[in-house]
């Protein structure tokens, strides 16, 4: 397996990681090496290889560019090596074409999963300030319809992007659903909340990359604008990314050095929890784009996983899993529109109460990890099966008798 990733910290990976060491596989990890980190360690007993990158933090697309095709350099000299050593091979995405770095194994019959977690041509076009028919958005796409061809099978996170994978001329049966849930062993459900103290902290988090496109500055806004409306108000931020400078510097702009704090960089997610546990309201303060409008945010089901009532903006995606009997809607970029479900919420506290319970039970009951894995073994165990069958077949030589 391999992604473009600090494995400690992206939740999806090491789930699919540990699910195939559960199953008895003996899994292999390739990441990228952050400073101060090992270059070899076990985790979970997942064998985690860890390369280097030209630049920490990247931020101009030559950056990205360069720091992608080291990555994608680093697993192509690994196979090169080891051509017939893994029996399959699991390539995850940003970017797609990390998924060419496997043909060699390719050509000896084994099998590549190739996993798209985001859609590079919608985030490029965010990030870059692009519009649709920019070269580099064409570019991306084919890129991405290339991988999608050449790879074994495709997984995505929601049938949303399927569709939009199809669409772009993936054929339609390689492409798989693997959601992305918590591990309901991490995010337990937290036991009942009792009343809050008087004076006692009304507490709101936020965990998870601090990038514009999550819109972090409108809920440090938001603060502000409630801040006499709610005693005791605070804002906790648990997470790293290129806009965390630029959210410190408004928070002290706004005079909010108390109300709002920052951890001090990526938390693993295992800690998670126990950071967000006293949490009063779980904040997904998304902005919407063609992007971020298909995404099912992962730090929103974390939060339902443990009971905790969110507000979040209604996306195309996100109002297809929850009503407003599920979670407070406001409008997305809207600091107003934030600031009145804050404090509505801060309010209302039997609307707290029933949100939260509301929401864990009728998403977790259809969408839990614990379950929904098995959509992930039992198709490395067919793509196993049928590789060990090609095996024999290669053995046999044409023309040999079935």
């Amino acid at each position: 397996m391999a992604a473009y990733t600090n494995y400690r910290r992206d939740p999806r990976v090491k789930r699919e990681a540990e699910a195939l060491v559960e199953m008895g596989h003996r899994v292999v990890f390739l990441a990228r090496r952050q400073p101060g980190e090992p270059h070899r360690e076990t985790i979970a007993g997942v064998e985690v290889i860890k390369t280097i990158g030209w630049t920490n933090r990247p931020i101009s697309f030559v950056q990205y560019l360069v720091d992608y095709l080291t990555f994608w350099f680093m697993i192509f000299l690994h196979l090169l090596r080891h051509p017939i050593r893994y029996r399959l091979i699991h390539i995850n995405n940003m970017p797609d074409f990390l998924v060419f770095a496997t043909a060699l194994p390719r050509l000896f019959g084994r099998p590549v999963i190739h996993d798209v977690h985001d859609l590079m041509p919608e985030l490029y076009a965010e990030k870059f300030a692009s519009g649709e028919r920019h070269w580099v958005v064409r570019v991306l796409k084919t890129q991405e319809r290339w991988a999608g061809s050449f790879a074994s099978v495709v997984l995505t996170v929601e049938e949303r992007l399927k569709d939009i994978l199809s669409e772009r001329g993936i054929p339609r049966d390689k492409i798989h659903v693997l959601m992305n849930l918590p591990d309901e062993r991490i995010f337990v459900a937290r036991k009942l909340q009792p009343p809050k103290k008087q004076g006692a902290p009304f507490v709101l988090v936020y965990h998870g990359t601090l990038v514009r496109r999550l819109g972090l500055d409108v809920a440090i806004e938001a603060v502000a604008k409630v801040a006499a409306a709610v005693p005791r108000l605070e804002l906790r931020v648990i997470g790293a990314g290129e806009e965390r400078g630029a959210l410190i510097d408004l928070r002290d702009r706004l005079g909010l050095q108390e109300a709002v704090t920052f951890s001090d960089g990526f938390v693993p997610v295992e800690g998670i929890p126990a950071m967000i546990a006293d949490a009063d309201i779980g904040l997904v303060p998304l902005r919407i784009s063609s992007g971020t409008d298909i995404m099912l945010p992962t730090k929103l089901l974390e939060y339902v996983s443990m009971g905790i009532p969110c507000i979040v903006p209604k996306t195309g995606t996100i109002s297809r899993y929850f009503d407003e009997e599920m979670v407070q809607y406001f409008e997305a970029e809207n600091v107003n529109s934030l600031a009145n479900a804050i404090i509505a919420l801060y309010r209302d506290s039997d609307r707290r109460a029933t949100l939260a319970p509301q929401a864990t039970e009728r998403f977790g009951r259809a969408h839990r990890w614990s379950v929904h894995k098995k959509v992930y073994t039992d198709l490395v165990g067919r793509l196993l099966q049928d590789q060990r069958s090609w095996t024999r077949r290669s053995r046999r030589g044409p023309g040999a008798a079935g």
